[in-house]
């Protein structure tokens, strides 16, 4: 039989050969936005997904576990060592492991967190500027003590043992408080965990709200996503400032009315299924035994940390 495939496309080509690629638009920071964006949450939806499943943390009630949160978060202020901090520290890593979590991912947005809001805002309480005490570190010697408007600059500024103290006390709270919340949200599903703030009296209707734009939240960043690439797949080579601006404030536009029209089609939804303004939160899961343990054995733990 002859060979009717074309001589060129059956040639190879070498490294000298290789056709040149081409630059594509100058849309790297968009690309890395939203990315990262779509990442962000489709990490949150799996959490949601996975947090069904498993252990014993994650067959907890979800009001007890929001009772025990705003019991850590109140424990965690009250208590001011850090070496008690250390100890609680230890304790919800403890948790993390019986949760069976990914310990490195979860941990380094933890500490991502806790380093922005309590370490690198606050370090500077650590000068004898802002908290007097006995300086262990020195950073810089003037001649004389000097008086800048309303503020006294001593003749040393560096470290003090306070300093720390306070810092690192900062630290472990911020550390801890965001490890138990992070703990909380990685072993329960958003829908559960806000039907569970009934307890607290806040309205049906506000839960309501909640719940549709956490749902609306996804199905809004698919549409962007999948606009943008629609975009993107239709330029080729490099693009003008002025022209991308065009088409991206277009596009804004659309998403705009998409959203709108999404909203509309909800609300009918809801009415065609006999939706009336007012909203019922049915729990089929009750509070067991564990669950009264688990909260009994929390609340003296928390009691006894703050006494000691």
């Amino acid at each position: 039989m002859e060979n009717k495939i074309p001589s060129y496309l059956l040639q190879t080509l070498n490294d000298q050969n290789e056709v040149p690629k081409s630059k594509g638009a100058r849309l790297s920071f968009p690309d890395k936005t939203i990315m990262n964006s779509a990442a962000v949450l489709k990490s949150i939806y799996v959490q949601a997904e996975n947090a069904s499943t498993g252990n014993y943390i994650q067959r907890l009630h979800p009001r007890v576990k929001l009772i025990l949160l705003i019991y850590s978060v109140i424990v965690i202020s009250i208590v001011n060592r850090p070496g008690t901090q250390l100890i609680i520290t230890v304790f919800i890593f403890s948790l993390y492991l019986i949760a069976r979590l990914k310990i490195f991912d979860v941990y380094k947005k933890i500490f991502f967190l806790a380093t922005l809001f309590g370490l690198i805002i606050v370090f500077p309480a650590s000068l004898n500027i802002i908290t007097p005490g006995k300086i262990i570190f020195n950073i810089i010697t003037f001649n004389k003590p000097m008086h800048f408007l309303i503020y006294n600059i001593p003749q040393h500024i560096g470290f003090t043992e306070n300093g720390f103290k306070v810092v690192s006390l900062i630290f472990l709270r911020i550390l801890n408080s965001i490890s138990f919340a992070m703990l909380v949200i990685f072993t329960t599903s958003f829908p559960a965990f806000i039907k569970s703030f009934r307890i607290l009296g806040i309205p049906d209707t506000f839960l309501m709200i909640i719940s549709l734009a956490y749902k609306y939240i996804f199905i809004l960043s698919r549409a962007i996503e999948e606009t943008y690439f629609a975009l993107k797949s239709r330029l080729s080579g490099n693009v003008g400032n002025r022209r991308i601006s065009d088409l991206i404030s277009g596009r804004i536009f659309f998403i705009f009315k998409k959203s709108m029209l999404i909203y509309d089609s909800t609300y009918l939804a809801m009415v065609s299924r006999g939706y009336q303004g007012k909203v019922l939160f049915h729990s089929q899961k009750k509070l067991t035994a564990i669950d009264l343990i688990t909260l009994v054995v929390v609340v003296v733990s928390g009691i006894l940390i703050i006494y000691l």
